[in-house]
């Protein structure tokens, strides 16, 4: 496969490492020194100086017959430039790194993105897990088909804890594939299978369906905020 990485920081040069064993890599970096240091460390890549928001960079480093197109700057609007000017030139998909988590929102196919990465985005989720409950996380978005998968863990007070899979009036389009109980032990869900307290359990749907999702299970999105803020308030203190 090809690939083509744009920005030589520490992320892009980590990705340009593990992935130049088994693909065809190109790094381009606007940094005059920094893509000599690279060549010297990587002279199996081809690195390519320059601005990867100018056109004949990008065709200097083959782009349009790239697989895939990794942009991992630090800067948002160079990497939605790059994804769009990807595209523009045929390649076939483009990951692209999110800096700042309120720029989410334009990370999308329309503006030439598939797989969108925010790390922040991440950890939250993480944090979200470990301190709410009855929180519910994306683990897994498709931009390509508008598909989400979900984990929804239901705290004693779920409305849904006691009932049938059956008995709930879920979303069209979302469906529970597995529970895993609060021992580890994992159950392919049915329509006959009862749901209880501390069951986490796996979503699919065809789109962001939060609202209904928690309506029919009976759980509050209270958690959700409460620890968006707990995130907030430790980034408050850490300042302080």
């Amino acid at each position: 496969m090809k690939i083509v990485i744009i920005g030589a920081g520490k992320s892009g040069l980590y990705l340009a490492q593990e992935l130049k064993a088994e693909h065809e890599v190109t790094l381009i970096e606007s940094r005059f020194d920094r893509s000599d240091v690279v060549s010297a460390m990587m002279p199996d890549i081809t690195v390519v100086h320059g601005d990867s928001c100018e056109i004949d960079v990008l065709e200097h480093a083959q782009i349009g017959s790239a697989n895939l197109v990794i942009a991992a700057t630090g800067d948002d609007e160079d990497n939605l430039v790059v994804a769009m000017l990807s595209k523009h030139f045929g390649c076939e998909k483009v990951f692209a790194r999110i800096n700042h988590p309120k720029n989410e929102w334009l990370f999308t196919k329309e503006f030439g993105v598939d797989v969108p990465v925010s790390s922040t985005s991440m950890m939250l989720s993480l944090v979200e897990k470990e301190v709410g409950f009855g929180d519910l996380i994306t683990l897994l978005r498709l931009q390509a088909d508008n598909v989400s998968i979900e984990e929804i863990t239901l705290p004693p007070t779920a409305s849904a804890v006691g009932k049938r899979l059956m008995d709930l009036a879920l979303p069209a389009n979302c469906h529970v594939m597995a529970i895993i109980t609060p021992t580890g032990e994992l159950t392919i869900a049915k329509g006959d299978t009862v749901l209880g307290a501390g069951d986490e359990l796996l979503l699919i749907s065809d789109g962001q369906r939060d609202d209904e999702v928690c309506t029919a299970l009976g759980v509050g999105k209270e958690a959700i905020v409460s620890a968006a803020d707990v995130v907030a308030n430790s980034g408050e203190a850490g300042s302080a």
